[in-house]
């Protein structure tokens, strides 16, 4: 037994790729059946009194897409603010980050440490808990000069807010991750020959931590570009993404194609983007940019 332990173990040495032949497998099995049956109900006929017609086939669903002005409208909602998410997720992300990677013992374990509570509190308790904030009487309008100067519930920028808010861990982690694989000294070296703070950082700091705000920003557009929670709690009903309509198809209509639909084309919008977005930083970023993301 032992030696039939030790020739597993040499030939996985020999061949370490074998590890994730696992992993491939429940991938396949888990995630891409579900994404064939989604492609597959996308093409059912709708019911009147079923979720999807049965045997059939149609492309009817995708060509709404196309020529339905308000699914037009979440298409362009969704992308919009999927960008604006992602750019200041980006900004304050890379910041914070910053600040934690200068600091030192007890005030980088702080910084740290918030970022990691935040991901173990559910999206949506985050989410409500900005509602209060946000409110005419709440403490950001008290801090911006008076109660109901600004309106911040219920339309775009609550919602904005309340994604960035959320998104922000996942920006952090990565590029803290990467900034702590660079030696401090060239910072120092920078500084002795003339450089300002400014350029060290521009020069330096941001082409290292490239990796980690391509993964982050890759993430955070996928995840607000398919929000559910944020625009229903923070936003009106103009405030509404893809998901959000593919959610009133199954819930309020119980128009399962539709939704599938929505769900294909939230999918392809997402990949495309990604793929966009690396393809740009591959081409025009600096070299080992995107390496290990595709």
């Amino acid at each position: 037994m032992a030696g039939a332990f030790a020739d597993l173990r040499d030939g996985l040495g020999r061949r370490p790729r074998l590890l994730v032949v696992p992993v491939l497998v429940f991938e396949l099995l888990a995630f891409g059946g579900a994404i064939a049956y989604l492609v597959r109900l996308s093409f059912y006929e709708s019911a009147t009194t079923a979720a999807y017609r049965s045997g059939t086939w149609t492309l009817a669903n995708y060509a709404e897409l196309v020529s339905n002005g308000l699914l037009q409208e979440r298409l362009l909602f969704s992308l919009r603010v999927g960008a604006i998410v992602t750019a200041c997720s980006l900004l304050l992300g890379f910041v914070y980050a910053y600040a934690a990677w200068r600091a030192s013992g007890r005030k980088r374990t702080l910084l740290l440490g918030a970022v990691l509570v935040e991901l173990l509190i559910s999206i949506v308790i985050k989410v409500y808990a900005w509602k209060p904030l946000l409110a005419p009487d709440g403490t950001v309008n008290d801090l911006l000069g008076g109660a109901g100067s600004v309106e911040l519930l219920n339309n775009e920028v609550g919602v904005v807010i309340g994604l960035v808010y959320s998104m922000l861990p996942y920006v952090v982690l990565p590029v803290y991750a990467t900034l702590a694989t660079l030696d401090e000294t060239l910072l120092e070296a920078a500084r002795e020959l003339g450089a300002s703070r400014a350029r060290s950082v521009r020069e330096i700091v941001v082409p290292q931590a490239m990796p980690g705000l391509l993964a982050g920003g890759v993430t955070a557009f996928a995840w607000s570009t398919v929000a559910y929670a944020a625009p229903s709690i923070l936003g009106s009903t103009a405030e509404r993404t893809i998901a959000n309509e593919a959610g009133r198809f199954i819930n309020g209509t119980y128009d399962w194609p539709r939704a599938a639909a929505l769900s294909v084309e939230a999918i392809l919008v997402v990949l495309l983007t990604t793929a966009l977005a690396v393809g740009l930083v591959r081409r025009f970023g600096p070299r080992g940019a995107t390496e290990g993301l595709l």
